[in-house]
């Protein structure tokens, strides 16, 4: 590689992750603002979960959509044009707002169309990535997302508590648009054909090509078992989510300050692997690193089971807790950043929106569906069962898919 390609990709990379760190600040701050706000005007917490799902709803049914335009048009395009939408969407807001004042419906409506068109950016952004910095430099790039997000979920809610009771909602809608515009100056500003591979400029009907992206899928049975373990793994996180909140509130009866240290510890876990990740040499074969990485996890979610067995003071419980979410967070990026590393390798450049199309509406959706399931089994089953039986499974499964990876590499050395 020239001097002048690597000092364009390290700058790609620069600015990859700073516009995902400011954009990322820019709507945890936002949502922590919206949280508080839709329960002190509503008082309900039916109001909160609704706008959930309308965070969560239109991301997942928009992804596949996303995937084929990712494949079709210039994803610089499509990073840019949806960048723009989402602050001016913003804009729109904060005018609507100064105008009529602030309304439960117009947080709905503001927060489907980010919803919208954000699976448009995250697809094409993620479709990208080997475009943008070159196979070498995945694993960074991909550490440094990480990063960017556990910068946001550590500072958002801090930079939100400081502003929430002393500024209007405008003013965190002005902190947001801000945000969005850096990062929208930044994005339009990289080389998104740097590393891009020739491809076909064949058109195809959006259906067809959808099914051309299944039947591609079908035929690499590696990246179709790391989906499967990308799946399962969102799915069963979801009994973190929803269990550890009810296991520290209900049957531990913790103060809120340690409820939010205990959940601050699994942040900065994250943020640790990532950072370490992002200066690990790359991984030639990930798959012995990947699962023991998932063992880890399997272990430690076990272990949130451990304080239940025992009487202990308040004090222990909570270090306890600090502990096993700062180690099974980090493991969670151990395992998750590998298996984003390795499909990104695999797959082919003119394929790569349609299948990050599908990873998208897989992750986003399975999260909800498990937290509905959990959410419900945790009211009418001991939380130490359901922990130990989790991780019991999850390793199970990651086990058998692991080895079936493992399985068809030696096929494809053996051709």
């Amino acid at each position: 590689m020239n001097a002048s390609i690597e000092a364009r990709a390290t700058r790609n990379l620069i600015t990859f992750f700073t516009s995902k760190m400011l954009s990322s600040l820019g709507f945890t701050v936002f949502s922590f603002g919206i949280s508080l706000y839709i329960l002190s005007m509503t008082g309900s917490a039916l109001s909160f979960a609704t706008n959930m799902v309308f965070n969560v709803l239109p991301r997942a049914m928009a992804a596949p959509f996303a995937g084929y335009v990712a494949d079709r048009f210039s994803k610089k395009r499509i990073v840019v044009l949806s960048m723009a939408g989402i602050t001016l969407s913003v804009v729109v807001l904060i005018i609507y707002t100064y105008a009529f004042g602030m309304s439960v419906a117009a947080i709905y409506t503001i927060t489907a169309i980010f919803s919208t068109i954000g699976a448009f950016n995250g697809v094409a952004f993620s479709s990208a990535i080997p475009s943008l910095v070159g196979k070498d430099r995945i694993q960074k790039a991909l550490s440094f997302n990480q990063i960017s997000y556990s910068i946001g979920g550590i500072g958002g809610p801090v930079i939100g508590g400081m502003l929430y009771g002393f500024v209007s909602m405008e003013v965190f809608l002005i902190a947001m648009a801000s945000a969005y515009f850096v990062a929208l100056i930044l994005e339009a500003s990289m080389d998104f054909t740097l590393f891009e591979e020739k491809k076909s400029t064949k058109k195809e009907k959006m259906l067809e090509s959808m099914k051309q992206g299944m039947s591609y899928l079908k035929g690499k049975p590696i990246i179709k078992s790391l989906l499967w373990m990308n799946v399962w793994i969102n799915f069963f996180s979801s009994a973190i989510s929803v269990g550890l909140v009810f296991v520290l509130v209900q049957t531990l009866s913790m103060p809120s300050q340690n409820v939010g240290f205990i959940q601050a510890a699994g942040a900065i876990g994250m943020l640790i692997a990532s950072v370490y990740l992002s200066v690990r040499s790359n991984m030639e074969n990930p798959v012995p690193f990947i699962r023991r990485a998932s063992t880890m996890v399997c272990l430690f979610l076990a272990s949130l089971s451990l304080p239940l067995f025992f009487e202990m003071s308040m004090q222990n419980a909570v270090i306890i807790y600090i502990c096993i979410m700062f180690c099974l967070s980090a493991m969670n990026i151990c395992t998750n950043t590998p298996i984003g590393v390795f499909i990104q390798r695999s797959v082919e450049d003119r394929y790569r929106g349609r299948v990050f199309g599908l990873i998208e509406t897989v992750s986003v959706g399975t999260g909800p569906i498990g937290a509905l399931i959990f959410g419900a089994l945790f009211d009418f089953i001991d939380a130490r069962i359901i922990f130990i039986s989790v991780a019991i499974i999850l390793a199970t499964l990651l086990w058998y898919y692991l080895g079936k990876v493992t399985k068809y590499q030696a096929l494809e050395e053996a051709k």
